[in-house]
């Protein structure tokens, strides 16, 4: 990211900037080598400093958190406390904090190609038909050859699916309901999540319009494919 392009960056409300470093947070925890947010947070008593950790929007604490000498320091600090907070070690995610205005770009490696999609597909079909004691057939459906950006949240939309896919075989009226409903899965990416069931071939829309932001969580994935069985 450029000067230029940083200037775009718009105001942002202090829940949302906590709430965006969450999503971030989630994301880094899951890696080999975490690379969490730097917060620098202010306060009418004073300031405090560490990595984000987390954020719990119904009790409106932050966590944050050092790492010293392999010992844990942490710190919590209320929501309504907070003047100012300052941000660093986020450049790769910048894009996050423009509602939309700054694109993503994802990183060449990151991106996979159409073969690699299929294989992971393939393997998502195997997991299921475990999980759920059932073959599916599952398909990615795109108009055209799909862009680098599409084919990164392909990936990352095959992951929510598993995410799902196992929340439903766990549950055992679900599981059934499922099974007895659907032969066939089809996902794209559009600007609304949504999903539909027709002939035993249950398609779903996941909006992309601000990135992973706006995608449906396995949870809420899980309540809208309910609603249809």
């Amino acid at each position: 990211m450029d000067f230029k392009t940083m200037l775009q960056l718009p105001v942002l409300e202090i829940s949302q900037v906590l709430k965006t470093l969450q999503g971030i947070a989630n994301e880094e925890r899951n890696k080999e080598k975490p690379q969490m947010p730097n917060v620098s947070i202010s306060t009418s008593t004073g300031h405090v400093s560490g990595y984000f950790i987390n954020y719990d929007t119904e009790k409106n604490i932050v966590l944050l958190g050092n790492w010293y000498d392999h010992k844990a320091d942490l710190q919590y600090v209320e929501l309504h406390s907070i003047a100012s907070i300052s941000l660093g070690n986020i450049n790769n995610y910048l894009y996050q904090f423009s509602d939309g205005a700054i694109p993503f770009v994802p990183n060449e490696d990151e991106v996979p190609t159409l073969l690699q999609l299929k294989k992971e597909i393939r393997d998502l079909e195997q997991s299921a038909e475990k999980m759920l004691g059932k073959a599916v057939a599952i398909n990615y459906a795109y108009e055209e050859k799909p862009e680098d950006l599409e084919k990164y949240y392909a990936t990352k939309i095959i992951s929510i699916l598993k995410g799902t896919l196992m929340s439903i075989a766990a549950d055992p009226l679900a599981k059934e309901a499922f099974i007895n409903a659907i032969n066939e899965l089809s996902f794209r990416q559009c600007e609304e999540n949504k999903v539909s069931l027709e002939n035993g071939n249950l398609s779903i829309s996941l909006d992309l319009s601000k990135g992973l932001k706006t995608v449906a969580s396995i949870n809420k994935l899980q309540d809208l494919i309910e609603k249809c069985l």
